[in-house]
């Protein structure tokens, strides 16, 4: 079990800098959720989060696209150091403990998705900044002629004098 669990956090170490949320264990626990649900999450219907000194524990309230209920909760290691890992050490579903091969499998299979995502709204900023370089660029380029046209306008009144 210590091995699985030593390859999910390896496989999410970075999840923290890379998910499009300002809560990567939120981000986790429901992609793992859509995993364990073969991806037949309807609706988020709430979510909630409590830390004590030695982990962070994040649940999430899900509707199936079959209407059921669903609650997963998603145990998230904390260090003395205050960082807490983005790969759930222990899950439940519906207050049953996911197996740790599932659990592997599912966090492995969430780690890409929120990759995936990430790097898709990565690859759409930055051709929105490039975009707005090239804009101010461009802007730049036409000060920079008219300063040479007025300079040059300005140079040749002085030859005139």
């Amino acid at each position: 079990m210590r091995t699985i669990l030593t390859i999910l956090a390896a496989s999410t170490i970075t999840l923290g800098a890379c998910t499009n949320s300002d809560n990567p264990q939120l981000s986790m626990c429901q992609a793992v959720a859509k995993q364990l649900s073969n991806n037949t999450v309807s609706s988020w219907d709430s979510n909630s989060e409590q830390d004590n000194v030695r982990n962070r524990v994040v649940k999430v309230s899900f509707t199936s696209s079959q209407g059921q209920s669903n609650v997963l909760s998603c145990n998230y290691p904390k260090h003395e150091d205050g960082t807490i890992d983005t790969a759930p050490d222990r899950v439940a579903l519906n207050n049953q403990a996911v197996d740790g091969k599932v659990l592997l499998s599912a966090g492995t299979k969430a780690s890409k998705e929120l990759l995936a995502g990430t790097y898709k709204n990565t690859v759409a900023a930055s051709a929105e900044l490039a975009n707005q370089a090239a804009d101010k660029a461009g802007d730049l380029a036409d000060k920079a002629k008219d300063a040479a046209i007025d300079g040059a306008k300005a140079l040749q009144d002085l030859q005139k004098q």
